[in-house]
């Protein structure tokens, strides 16, 4: 253990906190809260023969250790989620691709609010549903909606001064026309209310409300109307059918089931609204399949409605969260009203449990699966490069490179990384010329494979540098191949090198080596490894050029000014609209700018005036 960590070790305090671990290159790879630090990070570093292999592999990797210490564990356990969103620790639970989720949206802050869905949740007072597994079943919910409730979804600007004339979607009975005047504003919001009702799973709700108008329509001898709220009706209790109904009682709870393996662990949360399952999300956290379930119960839950904007009353869990009060307290206050959090032993809610366990079953054997599928794939289609290269192993790691240049200027170079077939992206590395300064394509990429190479020699400690490729891959003909060889040959290292060729389509159809080819359309396996292989290098060089042009386009003369920063900057460039005419003005219109002054306004106009 490193004298630093055992020093931070001795100085913990008894206090509630955050703790984060860094590894050699300084990345943060977990952060964990505590209710008492001291006793929490101690754990980790005491010689256990039971410790399971993610905790050892993560201790074995901490190279520095850092703490911050709250006044409550609420403060910990909101700090701690802060953190991991910031750092995505390797070692952590991510739920990544929560951001990704469908949701329907309704601009109940419009005079005549609309329906459309959207990914993306902004507090911009519309209401939002979700969230769906996939844009497939919200689209169905979509449809669904509007024809039992027919909102619009077009942007246009609707005035009861100026009629317009129905769209097709008002035709074919998925939108009752506002612009043109058919419904008046009151039975229009009333409708979006009854949408947002039933979205929110309160659908005898929405029926006792449609029956109201019906009657109410009837009485006044409006006969139509009465009859499409007639239809309407049927259609939802049609709907409400198919439903499996778990209570009797309004009710609305999320149900949340884990279950795991030695290595990774599966979550599943089940929606029940107004007594009846509406949905379900599944989730793989993989790596924790040896941690604690009050731990993971913990982190899931927290990320889970950090994301999800639709918190219930209760929420049951098949195991106890290591803070049950503190998240009960923070989701509560996210709610805006009382959140019960508890752990069912008997009864429905045990069952609903015991069924989203079930789910999560299910969604850890499905990934497993596919795990092994692709895995097999993998293996295939490398066995295959290597009776095609004749290669004397596997390829299991190929490095593949890149240039990307704008004529004479941000000179630059990828390297990507692929293990096992699989993009490796935590090992890739991006090279700037240091010493190429013209538009030199084989000299570029001579010094960023001597740069490259000259780190494994001197034996780097980057994961990245320290070992060798099986493959080496470059992007071009016979040219760069010799040219990436000369570099290998120079320093003593004997690595297979082959060019990734182009045809005038600028797709990958050949691999060449100086002495011959290979037609890879023979091979489709192969031609889309190796094509994705040279559009991942590609994409990865152009996307560091264009970062280092845009930066170039940012960059003023009025950066190389003493005093000015990016604010002082932006204030000037918004007074004058540009250096020449920030050089053409007074000394006592620069310093009328916020921010400037007298004093800073003469260095200006001296330095610019030079």
């Amino acid at each position: 253990m490193k004298a630093t960590i055992k020093e931070t070790l001795k100085n913990l305090p008894d206090s509630p906190g955050v703790y984060i671990m860094r590894d050699q290159d300084n990345e943060v790879i977990y952060v964990g809260k505590a209710k008492v630090l001291k006793n929490r990070v101690r754990s980790y570093f005491r010689k256990m023969k039971d410790r399971d292999v993610k905790t050892a592999t993560l201790v074995s990797n901490v190279q520095s250790l850092e703490y911050i210490v709250t006044h409550t564990e609420e403060e910990a356990l909101i700090l701690e989620n802060t953190l991991i969103k910031k750092y995505r620790p390797k070692y952590n639970i991510l739920l990544k691709d929560d951001k990704t989720y469908p949701h329907i949206r309704i601009s109940v802050q419009e005079d005549y609010p609309r329906i459309e869905i959207v990914r993306k949740i902004q507090k911009d007072g519309a209401r939002y549903f979700g969230t769906y597994v996939n844009v497939g079943a919200v689209r169905e919910s979509m449809e669904l909606i509007r024809r039992l409730f027919p909102i619009r979804t077009c942007k246009r600007s609707i005035s009861p001064d100026k009629k317009q004339r129905p769209c097709l979607y008002y035709h074919i009975g998925l939108c009752s026309a506002p612009c043109s005047g058919n419904i008046s504003k009151q039975d229009y919001n009333r409708m979006v209310q009854n949408a947002c009702a039933f979205l929110d799973g309160r659908q005898d709700e929405v029926i006792k409300k449609l029956e109201d108008e019906m009657k109410g329509y009837a009485e006044e001898l409006k006969f139509e109307k009465a009859a499409a709220i007639r239809d309407r009706l049927k259609s939802v209790s049609e709907l409400l059918k198919k439903q499996v109904v778990y209570s009797t009682k309004a009710e609305e709870r999320d149900v949340i089931g884990l279950f795991f393996d030695d290595w990774n662990c599966a979550a599943s949360v089940l929606s029940i609204r107004s007594g009846r399952l509406v949905g379900k999300r599944s989730f793989v956290l993989e790596g924790m399949g040896a941690s604690t379930r009050g731990a993971v119960m913990d982190s899931f839950v927290l990320q889970y409605y950090d994301a999800n904007p639709e918190i219930p009353r209760e929420i049951a869990l098949q195991y106890e969260p290591e803070s049950t009060d503190v998240l009960a307290e923070i989701l509560s206050k996210k709610r805006g009203g009382k959140v019960s959090i508890l752990v069912p032993q008997r009864g429905v809610k045990a069952e609903l449990v015991d069924m989203a366990e079930q789910n999560a079953r299910e969604e850890l054997e499905l990934f497993r699966n596919a795990v092994l599928i692709r895995n097999a794939q993998s293996q295939e289609v490398l066995t295959k490069l290597k009776s095609v290269l004749r290669l004397d192993k596997i390829p299991e790691v190929i490095e593949a490179y890149d240039i990307s240049n704008t004529g004479d200027t941000e000179i630059v170079a990828s390297m990507v990384v692929f293990r096992n077939a699989r993009a490796e992206r935590s090992l890739y590395r991006r090279f700037k010329m240091k010493v190429i300064t013209g538009q030199n394509d084989y000299g570029s990429m001579q010094e960023t494979l001597m740069r490259r190479f000259m780190r494994y020699l001197d034996g780097s400690e980057d994961d990245a540098f320290g070992t060798l490729p099986d493959l080496l891959l470059v992007d071009g003909g016979a040219a760069h191949v010799s040219a990436a060889r000369e570099v290998l040959a120079d320093l003593g290292i004997e690595v297979p090198v082959w060019g990734m060729a182009k045809d005038d389509r600028h797709r990958s159809h050949r691999l060449v080596n100086g002495q011959t080819g290979i037609d890879l359309g023979q091979d489709h396996e192969i031609l889309r490894f190796i094509a994705s292989v040279q559009n991942e290098a590609h994409r990865y060089a152009l996307e560091y050029n264009r970062n280092l042009r845009r930066k170039r386009h940012r960059q003023s003369v009025l950066d190389q000014i003493p005093g000015i920063g990016e604010a002082r900057k932006k204030a000037l460039l918004r007074a004058f609209g540009s250096v020449k005419k920030i050089r053409e003005a007074s000394l006592e219109e620069i310093s009328a700018v916020k921010g400037i002054g007298p004093g800073l306004a003469v260095i200006i106009k001296e330095r610019l005036q030079k």
